[in-house]
């Protein structure tokens, strides 16, 4: 049986897209098998297409999806939806609360400067300042908590 050069570089062409479709098959397990052995709990940041962010705790991850819990419900996330998965990191109590200070102070210095300015005691500015850093500083610390996107530990 003689092959003809064209029906030579079909089977070729067709070779390398199954050899190459399988190897792009087997990196995405090897990339999933760094989430599925996480333990309940993790804090994970989950992108999914056509979604924001799932920001929560790792309830379950199988081979075909995903179950985070946040907001006190469970949400399951098909695998083939996911886009990327990063492990959570909470954002810094401290650096949340400097930031904070600083912006209390600074807005203390301005409804201090707008009192003075209008003929109020010029201790108000002083006064303001004192007492907009602690206020900013306990703003800061609450607003803190929330999960931000660590390390990159799946991505299609």
């Amino acid at each position: 049986m003689k092959f003809s050069p064209l029906s030579a570089s079909a089977f070729i062409l067709l070779s390398v897209l199954a050899f190459s479709t399988s190897v792009a098959a087997q990196n995405l397990d090897e990339k999933w098998n760094r989430v599925t052995p996480l333990s309940a709990g993790t804090k994970l940041v989950v992108e999914a297409d056509g979604r924001k962010p799932v920001k929560g705790k790792l309830v379950q991850a199988t081979e075909t999806s995903l179950t985070i819990r946040t907001g006190g419900k469970d949400v399951a996330i098909p695998r083939q939806d996911i886009s990327a998965v990063f492990l959570g990191k909470g954002s810094s109590k401290i650096k949340r609360g400097l930031i904070g200070a600083l912006a209390g102070a600074g807005a203390g210095v301005l409804i201090g400067g707008i009192a003075a300015a209008a003929g109020a005691d010029p201790l108000v500015a002083a006064g303001g300042f004192l007492f907009g850093i602690p206020a900013g500083a306990a703003v800061g610390v609450a607003t803190s908590g929330g999960t931000k996107k660590g390390s990159l530990i799946y991505a299609r």
